[in-house]
C-alpha cells in the first residue's frame, strides 16, 4: 500500500488549532482576568486604598500609576498591590 497524505487544508486547520492553544496557555486563558490602562482597579500605597483609573504601567519595576477618582492625583505603586473592585 502507498503511503496515504493529508489534504492540505487538515494541516492547516491542525496548525492553527495548534496556535490558538499555545496562545491560550500563554495569556491564562482568561480575558476576564487581564488589567489594561483605562481599567478601574483599587491601589494600595502605604496601607491606604486609592480608587482610580490606570493611565501607565512601567513593567521593568512592576509598577502601576492610576489617576485617583475625585482628586485627579496621579499614584504609583506596585503592581502587586492593584486589584479589581468587585
Amino acid at each position: 500500500m502507498g503511503n496515504v497524505e493529508l489534504p492540505l487544508e487538515s494541516e492547516e486547520a491542525e496548525r492553527d488549532q495548534e496556535g490558538e492553544e499555545s496562545s491560550n496557555e500563554e495569556d491564562g486563558g482568561d480575558s476576564e482576568d487581564h488589567i489594561v490602562v483605562g481599567s478601574h482597579i483599587v491601589l494600595t500605597v502605604d496601607g491606604e486604598d486609592y480608587y482610580g483609573i490606570i493611565i501607565e504601567f512601567e513593567d521593568a519595576n512592576k509598577l502601576v500609576t492610576i489617576k485617583e477618582d475625585g482628586s485627579g492625583d496621579e499614584i504609583t505603586g506596585s503592581q502587586d498591590k492593584m486589584f479589581i473592585e468587585e
